[in-house]
């Protein structure tokens, strides 16, 4: 039986937020890759603070829509990911601002942005444009299931 726990924060005032819907999309997130174990915290915040973390931790004060840690040790890692402790950090302000250019539904862009960050703890990467691509099909496959319909690839 799976142990899935999942911490939210939310540390913004510019988007309301349906935790239950982020708790639904972090565990059909986690079941669809057969996670047995997990621990995630997950932050949502604006602008300053995420520019503060990336600052922090990247030297690199640009505000972004997500950040994600991995926060097993190495020896955790090895093998099958059956288990996860990590922490997601997803930019709300972002999200308005990204779904008034694209006509699209707030909650939803920030659903991209939380499972954007998990599959990069899950081992999906986005650095060529093949990776992209499958990465972005992913998501998109997930947020449809999760009745967001196609988030990232608005246009197909």
């Amino acid at each position: 039986m799976a142990d899935i726990e999942i911490e939210i924060s939310n540390n913004q005032n510019h988007l309301p937020i349906d935790t239950k819907q982020l708790f639904r999309t972090v565990r059909y997130v986690l079941r669809q890759h057969s996670v047995e174990q997990a621990e995630v915290s997950l932050a949502i915040v604006d602008d300053d603070a995420i520019c503060e973390i990336k600052n922090r931790y990247y030297d690199s004060p640009e505000a972004t829509d997500v950040l994600s840690f991995d926060l097993r040790d190495q020896a955790e890692r090895v093998g099958g990911l059956v288990m996860l402790d990590c922490e997601v950090i997803v930019n709300a302000e972002r999200a308005i601002a990204v779904a008034k250019n694209h006509n699209i539904d707030p909650e939803a862009e920030l659903n991209l942005y939380i499972v954007h960050g998990l599959l990069h703890l899950l081992g999906y990467d986005d650095k060529t444009l093949a990776q992209a691509r499958k990465m972005h099909q992913r998501e998109d496959h997930f947020l449809e299931k999760l009745n967001f319909g196609r988030v990232y690839d608005r246009d197909s």
